[in-house]
């Protein structure tokens, strides 16, 4: 039997939301342009309620987005900010009839909670996932740096702003994806010798810019505002690595062995939401180009089908197989990982790593177009992430 062959698809990859969170470092790339609403002076300037007492200056992040106008331009057309209006969102929540995803979607400022898991809020709840819910503290706001104390908003410095275990896990904990970073090789509670050094969720998801906090102000270090995740191809191709491994049958055709590597996310992959997966699949040409086994066709695709990973359902009685952070597994339970095709002698291929947000995607020639768009927002199409080809046979 001839030694396999290993083909290898390099993807530069760091450290995986959305609101719910899978993925790799984000790369500083400025989020498609939104319509902001230019700050308002003089009388027609929002005006803050008097200090004191647990009252914000503030109540909406309409309000806020007047002075921090790009930061406000980023939360809108994020998850956080879509948290409430998300199609997806609605249906699984019967229409935001479930308390229990209320309280992360729209939830009560996060110091309120005494970090634990959030209260909804009463009102403005279309608000989402808003300023307030992170930055309020009592009457003032909280951000992790000092010297705005007498700006209109009542400013206060606050390290609590960047401890994600406070910050991200009161929500982003709810299906276990903070502890698979404590778990992981970047956590600060990692071992020594350390396989990396330390990487929170700021570092990926919330990626360091330099710009005026405000209009006209001075130019400083902050984050954009925008936690690309499961719903940004950009995320999803930092975080994986694929390789194909093909030995000669001792009767004939070939073996072809599909291999995922999370390469970038500092959790599993994929991880939070228990309707996203993430599958492996075989595209096989013969010597003359004709395709033998096409995935995105309805009566070839049980076969091509390789390896699925996910967290499942509760109640499947199916044990999760989302891949740990560096590990690099062909399956985890979930499909063989590999394939024999006896009639493959010689020719090409393709090993596909596909993307569900629901399982109810599906992969066609639509899921080939997905590029590099930042919002798969477009429901019920599987995406192809990364495509590895291979030559095979003599």
């Amino acid at each position: 039997m001839k030694p396999p062959r290993l083909f290898r698809h390099p993807i530069a990859v760091l450290l995986l939301g959305g609101y719910g969170l899978l993925i790799a470092c984000g790369d500083g790339d400025k989020p498609a342009d939104v319509p902001t609403t230019p700050p308002l002076t003089g009388a027609e300037a929002p005006q803050p309620t008097p200090a004191g007492g647990d009252t914000p200056a503030y109540r909406t992040s309409a309000e806020c987005g007047r002075c921090h106008t790009e930061i406000y331009a980023e939360w809108k057309q994020s998850y956080h900010g879509r948290a409430m209006s998300d199609p997806l969102f609605r249906e699984l929540s019967a229409e935001v009839n479930k308390e229990e995803c209320i309280r992360c979607h729209a939830p009560v400022n996060l110091r309120d909670s005494g970090w634990d898991t959030p209260v909804a809020r009463s009102e403005l709840r279309d608000e989402a996932i808003s300023c307030l819910s992170c930055h309020q503290n009592g009457g003032n706001v909280s951000g992790p740096h000092g010297g705005m104390e007498d700006a209109p908003c009542r400013p206060v410095q606050d390290p609590d702003q960047i401890d994600v275990v406070k910050m991200c896990f009161v929500c982003h904990n709810q299906h276990d994806t903070g502890n698979e970073w404590l778990r992981g090789p970047y956590s600060h509670e990692a071992g020594e010798p350390r396989e990396r050094d330390i990487r929170t969720c700021l570092d990926c998801h919330m990626p360091e810019v330099e710009r005026p906090l405000v209009q006209g102000g001075k130019v400083r270090k902050g984050r954009r505002h925008t936690w690309f995740g499961g719903h940004s191809m950009k995320q999803l191709k930092k975080a994986a690595d694929v390789d194909v491994q093909i030995e000669a049958l001792p009767a004939g055709g070939h073996r072809f062995r599909v291999f995922v590597t999370n390469k970038g996310a500092g959790h599993a992959i994929p991880t939070d939401a228990r309707h996203r997966s993430f599958d492996t699949y075989l595209l096989l040409r013969d010597a003359q180009g004709k395709t033998i086994l096409d995935p995105t066709d309805p009566q070839q695709q049980d076969r091509a089908h390789l390896a699925k990973f996910r967290k499942f359902y509760r109640g499947s009685g199916k044990k999760d197989t989302q891949i740990p952070p560096l590990a690099r597994v062909a399956t985890l339970g979930e499909g063989k990982g590999y394939l024999d095709v006896p009639e493959a002698t010689s020719g090409t291929g393709e090993a596909w790593l596909v993307y569900r947000l629901t399982p109810r995607d599906v992969l066609n020639k639509a899921s080939l177009k997905a590029g590099d768009e930042d919002d798969i927002g477009r429901l019920w199409r599987a995406r192809v992430v990364v495509r590895v080809e291979f030559r095979f046979g003599p």
